[in-house]
């Protein structure tokens, strides 16, 4: 019997692993830079808490993995990484505020399985409770923007869209959308990249939502919008001034048709799309879930980006140099101990060092190590332990030279040279 993985995961190859791990080490690299610190959280929850009003509600049972452990309990796993932010924050007032904190993890939701979209995925989130201030909400996006640009994204290949989910609703009820109805409208209008206008527009008829906030949401110019409070209008235009003072504002576009799917933003909102290509990341302000936990009031704002969403964008032109640089090959039985000893001083210069652990000839070691990206092969036989040196092999010119034992730093200045 032939063994496969679970239906909508997927498995990771070395190379492709590599890839992977860089994307989530750059991310990290950005996050800390703007003092985020990390946090980890389990992937199992309380189905009660995945299903708090908010988060999804009791409908959510049917869109995560659910079961129930050897006691009966209820439980789940997370579908993202922003619930159990909320449930930590709750429980742990004595954190200091502003809280940034960012995690890289693995969530789960059991979607249909569909070609780039998978029932187990990474995320990488970026958050900051305790601040009602818009400067958060910019921070947030310039994290976005800073990440994009050090994956070698151009400017030009990509752009964060913005909306206010208050503003949304504004216009919604201007529209004739009953109050009750307006987080059914914001599910809707969440599908219009999806399936089209027309669609959508069957849909809001099908559930008795009028359909007129389409052609609101078409509207270029904010000042033609019919909103009764424009307080929302105000903030979402004194954030794209904070961007332009900064540079930014080439890269966000306002596009009122953005709603986030999750009930549980409740201010502005964010999507970073590739040009031509999908969404990598999105997220926004959700000022009520920690207090919906449990939790005193704390505003809060964050973002998330997909992985594998990014990691199949960049994959085919994101070339990793080897970490590993030297290969040792022992000669004869009689080199293998000094080999090993060798190896071992050769890491601790900082080198990443591999070791011949199956025996083979000189030649097949070179084509295992040449597949492999490591650009050099250090040869230790008779001769060279007679002369306490080693030859020292790069495998991308052909050149070779001798390097003393008792000189072996020297090897730290060789592979590092370009």
């Amino acid at each position: 019997m032939a063994f496969k993985t679970v239906r909508g995961m997927q498995d990771f190859l070395p190379e492709r692993a590599a890839k992977k791990k860089w994307i989530e080490d750059t991310c990290r690299r950005i996050f800390e830079s703007y003092d985020f610190v990390p946090l980890e959280t389990p992937i199992v929850e309380e189905f009660g808490l995945l299903a708090k009003k908010g988060s999804g509600g009791e409908a959510i049972r049917e869109e995560i993995y659910y079961f129930k452990d050897k006691s009966g309990r209820e439980l789940g796993l997370r579908f993202d990484l922003t619930v159990p932010l909320a449930r930590v924050v709750a429980t742990n007032p004595q954190l200091a505020r502003p809280f940034k904190r960012y995690a890289i993890g693995r969530v789960y939701r059991y979607d249909r399985p569909q070609q780039k979209r998978w029932r187990e995925f990474t995320q990488a989130d970026w958050d900051i409770l305790g601040s009602s201030s818009l400067l958060a909400d910019f921070e947030i996006i310039a994290v976005a923007i800073d990440v994009m640009r050090e994956l070698g994204f151009k400017d030009s290949e990509f752009k964060v869209n913005v909306n206010s989910r208050k503003l949304l609703e504004e216009i919604a009820l201007c529209c004739g959308v009953k109050k009750t109805k307006v987080v059914e409208c914001f599910r809707c209008l969440d599908k219009l990249e999806k399936i089209g206008k027309g669609e959508v527009e069957k849909e809001l008829k099908e559930k008795g939502i009028d359909t007129q906030i389409l052609g609101q949401l078409e509207i270029k110019k904010l000042e033609q919008l019919k909103v009764k409070n424009s307080a929302p209008l105000r903030e979402l235009q004194q954030l794209m001034w904070l961007l332009k003072k900064n540079g930014l504002e080439k890269l966000v576009e306002i596009d009122l048709s953005l709603a986030r799917g999750l009930e549980y933003y409740t201010g502005i909102v964010y999507e970073i799309k590739l040009k031509d290509g999908p969404s990598v990341g999105g997220g926004g302000r959700y000022d009520k879930l920690v207090e919906a936990y449990g939790g005193r009031p704390t505003p809060a704002v964050g973002c998330s980006f997909g992985i594998e969403r990014l990691l199949d964008s960049l994959e085919e032109g994101l070339k990793l140099e080897a970490k590993t640089k030297v290969f040792v090959i022992p000669v004869g039985e009689k080199a293998v101990e000094p080999c090993v000893k060798i190896a071992a001083k050769i890491r601790k210069l900082g080198i990443g060092c591999e070791l011949d652990l199956m025996n083979r000839g000189i030649g097949k070691n070179i084509q295992y190590a040449d597949k492999k990206g490591i650009p050099f092969v250090a040869i230790i036989g008779e001769k060279e332990l007679g002369g306490e040196v080693l030859t020292l092999k790069n495998l991308k010119t052909g050149k070779q030279r001798k390097v003393k034992l008792k000189d072996l730093p020297a090897i730290g200045k060789i592979v590092e040279q370009k």
